[in-house]
C-alpha cells in the first residue's frame, strides 16, 4: 500500500486496580501534565493524517517491459492536455482512486504486451506494436508526473491497440502459412523458409508450418534433383528420370512438380511400351503366327483400351486364327478320309461347319463322310457277325449292301477288304451243307423250317448254314428234341441221331 494511507492507531489496554493498589500520592501529584499530553498527541495525529501525506512524493510506476522511459510528451500533446480543464484540487482519496485505476490498466497492458512478444509480434506487426510501446511510455511519463487521468487514457489506448493485435494472430498465422506454401509452389526456398519460420515463431507447434519448413529446407536439393530428372526425361532416359522423381517425392511427398513429372513419365513409358508391343504384334501377324499376334495385341489393348489400330489388329488376328483353324481341321479331315476313318472325318467337318457355315467343301465332306461312315458300320457289322447271314432276310439285305459297297468309286483299301470279307460271308451263308440224320425207323422226325421227314434209319439233307430244331415223336415215348447249328463253309455235317428213348 502507498505510504500516504492512514495507519491504524494502536490502543493499549488499561489495567484497573483495586483501591488498595492505587498509585502512591506522587502519581496524583503529576496529574496536571496529563491533559496537555493528550492535546499534543491529538495534534500530532492530525498532522500525520492530513498534512504529512501531501509532503511525501508519489512513488514511480515500476517498469515491466525493461524499456527506457521516453521523454515527456511532445509539445503538441502537452498543448492538447493543457486545453483540458485544469484538474481541481483533489482530496487524497480521489487521487488514490485515479492512481489505482491507471495502475490496473497498466498491469493489464503489460500482460497483453507479454503475450504479443511471446507471439513474435515485432516480426509481423512491428509498426502497430511500436504504437503500443509509444503509448505505454507516454502513460508512464504522465504517471511519473502524477497526471493519473492522462496516464490512464494512454494506457487504455495502448491496451486497445494490443488487444486488436492479439485478435489478428490467427489470421496472420494462416496467411503466413499460405504464403509459405505459395512460395514452395513457386520453388522459392528463401521466401518459403522465411514464411514458415515466422509461422513457427507465432505457433511453434503448428504442424503445417513444421512440414512446410522441412520442405523449404529440402528445396535446394530437390531443385537439383528435378533439373537432373528433367534432363534425363528430355533424353528419353525414362528409368533414370523416374528414379530421380521418386527421390524428390521421398524428400517432399507434396511436390506437385515431381508428381506431374511422374505422371508425364508414366504416360511416356506407357506410350513406349504400347508402340513396342504393337510392333511385335504386327510382325507376328505378318509372319502368320496368329497366336503370338493375338497375345501381343491383347497386351497392347490392356495398355490402351480400344485403340483403333489394336481393334483392327485383333480383328485380323481372329480372322487369321479362324482360317488357320479351318485349314488345320480340313487337313485332319482329309487325312481321316484317306485312312477311311470316317468317324474322325465327320467330327472334323462338323467343327469346320460350326466355325464357318458358308464353306461348301465342309458341307460336302461332312455328307460324304457320313455316308461312308454308315456303309462302313453296316458292312463291318455283318463281317463281325456272319451268323446273322443264316437268316434269309439278312442274307438278302447283305447282298444289297454288297452291291452298294461295290458301287463306291475308288474304294480304299479298307472298303475293298470289307467287300471281299462280306462276299465270302455271303457265299458261305448261301452254300448248302449236306447234313446226315440217323433214327430208329420208329420215331417220326420233323425238321423246323424244312418239314416232316417221317420214319427212317438214315437220311441226308442239303441245308443252308444256320440253326435248326429237329424233333422226334413216338407213341408211348417222350418227344426227342435237338437244336443244331449247321456251320457254313463245309460240305458235310453230322450224322445227327434223333430217336425217342424215354418211355412215358
Amino acid at each position: 500500500m502507498p505510504s500516504d494511507q492512514h495507519k491504524p492507531e494502536t490502543i493499549t489496554p488499561v489495567t484497573h486496580r483495586p483501591p488498595e493498589q492505587q498509585a502512591p500520592p506522587r502519581a496524583v501529584a503529576q496529574a496536571p501534565f496529563f491533559w496537555p499530553a493528550v492535546a499534543l498527541i491529538t495534534l500530532l495525529l492530525c498532522l500525520v493524517v492530513f498534512w504529512l501525506p501531501s509532503q511525501i512524493p508519489e512513488r514511480s510506476l515500476p517498469s515491466v517491459t525493461n524499456m527506457p522511459v521516453s521523454s515527456p510528451a511532445q509539445p503538441a500533446e502537452r498543448a492538447e492536455l493543457a486545453n483540458a480543464q485544469p484538474e481541481p484540487a483533489l482530496d487524497t482519496e480521489e487521487t488514490l482512486a485515479r492512481r489505482q485505476k491507471a495502475q490496473r490498466i497498466a498491469d493489464a497492458l503489460q500482460l497483453r504486451r507479454a503475450e504479443l512478444e511471446k507471439l513474435a509480434v515485432e516480426r509481423w506487426a512491428s509498426a502497430d506494436y511500436q504504437q503500443v510501446v509509444v503509448n505505454d511510455e507516454r502513460a508512464a511519463d504522465y504517471f511519473g508526473n502524477r497526471e493519473f487521468d492522462a496516464a490512464a487514457t494512454y494506457w487504455q489506448k495502448a491496451l486497445g491497440q494490443a488487444s486488436t493485435l492479439l485478435g489478428q494472430v490467427e489470421s496472420v498465422l494462416k496467411s503466413t502459412v499460405v504464403q509459405g506454401y505459395d512460395a514452395l509452389e513457386k520453388l522459392n526456398s528463401e521466401e518459403a523458409t522465411k514464411a514458415f519460420d515466422l509461422a513457427l515463431a507465432i505457433h511453434p507447434e503448428n504442424a503445417l508450418a513444421r512440414i512446410g519448413l522441412q520442405r523449404a529446407q529440402n528445396l535446394p536439393q530437390i531443385l537439383t534433383l528435378m533439373a537432373a530428372a528433367e534432363n534425363h526425361e528430355r533424353q528419353d532416359q525414362l528409368d533414370q528420370a523416374m528414379m530421380l522423381y521418386r527421390e524428390v517425392l521421398r524428400l517432399d511427398p507434396q511436390s506437385a512438380a515431381a508428381k506431374e513429372g511422374m505422371q508425364r513419365l508414366a504416360k511416356a513409358m506407357q506410350d513406349w511400351e504400347f508402340r513396342i508391343t504393337l510392333s511385335t504384334a504386327q510382325q507376328a501377324l505378318d509372319a502368320g503366327d496368329y497366336a503370338a499376334a493375338k497375345r501381343e495385341f491383347q497386351k497392347a489393348n490392356a495398355i490402351k483400351k480400344n485403340d483403333p489400330v489394336v481393334v483392327e489388329g485383333l480383328a485380323q488376328t481372329e480372322r487369321g486364327l479362324l482360317q488357320a483353324e479351318i485349314a488345320r481341321l480340313k487337313q485332319r479331315a482329309e487325312r481321316a478320309t484317306a485312312a477311311e476313318d470316317w468317324g474322325t472325318a465327320v467330327s472334323h467337318y462338323q467343327r469346320i461347319v460350326k466355325l464357318d457355315n458358308t464353306l461348301a467343301f465342309a458341307h460336302d465332306g461332312l455328307a460324304r463322310s457320313r455316308e461312308r461312315q454308315s456303309l462302313d458300320a453296316r458292312v463291318q457289322a455283318l463281317i463281325d457277325e456272319p451268323d446273322r447271314l443264316f437268316s434269309n432276310a439278312v442274307l438278302d439285305s447283305a447282298k444289297k449292301l454288297l452291291r452298294e459297297a461295290q458301287a463306291v468309286p475308288a474304294p480304299g483299301r479298307k472298303l475293298q477288304a470289307q467287300i471281299i470279307a462280306l462276299q465270302e460271308a455271303i457265299a458261305r451263308a448261301d452254300t448248302d451243307v449236306r447234313v446226315s440224320l440217323l433214327s430208329d425207323n420208329v420215331t417220326s422226325v420233323m425238321v423246323y423250317r424244312v418239314g416232316r421227314l417221317g420214319q427212317f434209319e438214315r437220311k441226308e439233307l442239303l441245308l443252308s448254314p444256320g440253326d435248326y430244331v429237329i424233333v422226334g415223336r413216338c407213341e408211348g415215348y417222350r418227344d426227342a428234341r435237338k437244336t443244331v447249328t449247321v456251320p457254313a463253309g463245309i460240305e458235310r455235317f453230322g450224322p445227327i441221331d434223333i430217336r425217342c428213348t424215354e418211355k412215358l
